[in-house]
C-alpha cells in the first residue's frame, strides 16, 4: 500500500503552521524567529560541555529496564559514557526542539511539556531552558538519581519535576493537560499505541506528541503505519526518524516527511578514504576512456564537428572551501565560469553566481543553502596547509543537458577554424 506521507523540504510546505515548525526544526540560524540571549547561550553551553564529561565517564548506572530493551546493552550494568553515547538525542535535536519550544512560547502558547523517558537528563535540561513547565518520567530509580544530579550541576534543577515509576502507573495518576508529549521510551508497538490512545484525552486542544524511534524495530514501524490511519490525528509530520501527531481543528489533513535540510558532515569524515580512492578510481578510468577515445579518432578522417548531448540529465561542478583564519571561519563557494558556456539550466547557473557572491558565517549554513538549492556534495577531504586544516568540498547539481565547449576557443570562433 502506497504510504500516505508526501516527503517534502521545509520551503516547500504550504500550510502556515507546518511551515513555521519546520523551519525551526530544519532551517538555518537565518531562518527562525528566535533570540538568544547570553543566559540561553551560556546553558547551552554547559549542558554541551556535562555531554563531553559523560561521555568521557567511568560511571555505571544498574539499569533496571521497563521498556522494549536495548540493541546496545546486554546486562544491567551500564556504562554511563556508553548510555551518552548510543541513547542520548543529538545536540542537533535537541537543539532543535529547543528552537520550537521557544518560538511556541513567543506565540502565546500553553508551556507545559511532558518527557516520557528521563535517561542521564540532558535532552530535559534542553527543554527546562526553553522556559516551558517540564515534568519527566523515568522507569529507572538508578539512571532518574543520576539525572537530578547532573541537573543539579547545570543549575536547573529546580525548573523540573521528576517522577519514577512505569510510564502505565503514572499515566494511570497524571491529571493531564500537557501541550506537548515527548515519547522517548519503551519502543513497543503495542505499548505505544496504548500510550498514545490514552494520551488523547491528556492533552490540551492543539497539542502534540512527538514520538521517538519510530523506525527503530518492525513494531514501531506497524505502529507508526496504524496511527497515520486513525483519523484522530489529522496532522502528522516524520522527522529524523521521529513522529509528530497533531489533532488541530480547521487542518486540512496532511502528512508530511520532513527531509534534512543539511549533509551530514559525519558521514563524508567517516568515509574520507573512501572517497579519496573512489575518486582516484574514477580519474583514472576516466583518463583511459578518454585516451581510447582519442585514438580512435586519429583513426578517422572525417570532419570534427561539434554537438549537443541530449540524452539524459548531466551535472555540473562546483568547489567550496572551509578553514579558520584568527578563529574565523571561512567559507568560499567557487564554480568555473566556462559553466555559462556548458549549462543550460539558466535558473541554476543565476542562483549559482548569487551563491558565489554570498559571504556564509558558517559551514553549516552555507551547506543548508546549497543544498535547498539543488547542490549535492559529492566529495569531501581535508588538506593541511600552511594556514592550518582546509576542508575541501566536490559539489554537482543535475541538468537536463550539456553544450560540450572547448575553453581554448573563444566563443567567436566558427565551425571549422584551425586553432
Amino acid at each position: 500500500m502506497k504510504s500516505k506521507e508526501k516527503k517534502t523540504h521545509w520551503r516547500g510546505i504550504h500550510s502556515p503552521f507546518f511551515f513555521d515548525l519546520a523551519r525551526h526544526l530544519e532551517g538555518g540560524g537565518r531562518y527562525v524567529d528566535i533570540a538568544f540571549d547570553k543566559t540561553l547561550v551560556k546553558a547551552i553551553d554547559q549542558i554541551e560541555a556535562l555531554r563531553q564529561n559523560l561521555l568521557r565517564s567511568s560511571d555505571y548506572i544498574e539499569v533496571h529496564d521497563c521498556g522494549a530493551g536495548s540493541r546496545v546493552f546486554k546486562g544491567k550494568s551500564r556504562k554511563v559514557k556508553k548510555i551518552a553515547r548510543h541513547v542520548l538525542q543529538s545536540k542537533r535535536v535537541a537543539f532543535a526542539l529547543l528552537r520550537v519550544l521557544i518560538f511556541w512560547r513567543s506565540q502565546g502558547r500553553r508551556m507545559k511539556i511532558l518527557e516520557m523517558g528521563t535517561s542521564l537528563g540532558l535532552t530535559t535540561a534542553y527543554l527546562a531552558a526553553s522556559g516551558w513547565d517540564v515534568e519527566t518520567w523515568e522507569g529507572c530509580q538508578q539512571t532518574s538519581n543520576y539525572a537530578r544530579n547532573n541537573w543539579k550541576a547545570l543549575g536547573c534543577d529546580g525548573q523540573i519535576k521528576s517522577k519514577v515509576g512505569t510510564f502505565k502507573s503514572l499515566m494511570e495518576e497524571s491529571q493531564g493537560g500537557w501541550d506537548v508529549v515527548f515519547l522517548d521510551g519503551h519502543h513497543d508497538r503495542d505499548a505505544t499505541l496504548a500510550y498514545v490512545e490514552c494520551l488523547k484525552t491528556q492533552l490540551n486542544p492543539g497539542g502534540a506528541i512527538l514520538i521517538d524511534d519510530i523506525g527503530w524495530s518492525k513494531g514501531m514501524k506497524e505502529a507508526w503505519a496504524q496511527l497515520l490511519k486513525d483519523p484522530h490525528w489529522n496532522a502528522t509530520m516524520t522527522w529524523r526518524g521521529k513522529g509528530w501527531l497533531f489533532n488541530r481543528d480547521g487542518e486540512i489533513e496532511q502528512h508530511l516527511k520532513l527531509r534534512k535540510s543539511y549533509i551530514s558532515l559525519s558521514k563524508f569524515n567517516n568515509m574520507k578514504l573512501f572517497t579519496i580512492v573512489f575518486a582516484a578510481i574514477t580519474l583514472l578510468m576516466s583518463t583511459q576512456v578518454q585516451a581510447q577515445g582519442t585514438k580512435e579518432q586519429m583513426k578517422t578522417k572525417s570532419k570534427a564537428e561539434s554537438s549537443t548531448a541530449t540524452s539524459g540529465a548531466s551535472k555540473i561542478f562546483g568547489e567550496m572551501l572551509v578553514f579558520e583564519i584568527n578563529g574565523k571561519t571561512v567559507v568560499k563557494v567557487s564554480f568555473d565560469p566556462i559553466m555559462g558556456r556548458m549549462g543550460s539550466d539558466k535558473d541554476a547557473l543565476v542562483a549559482s553566481q548569487q551563491i558565489a557572491n554570498f559571504k556564509f558565517t558558517s559551514m553549516g549554513q552555507a551547506l543548508n543553502v546549497l543544498s535547498s538549492h539543488g547542490w549535492m556534495v559529492e566529495h569531501v577531504w581535508t588538506t593541511l596547509e600552511r594556514s592550518g586544516a582546509v576542508q575541501h568540498f566536490i559539489l554537482s547539481h543535475e541538468v537536463a543537458k550539456l553544450t560540450p565547449v572547448s575553453p581554448w576557443l573563444s566563443k567567436s570562433t566558427t565551425k571549422g577554424t584551425k586553432g
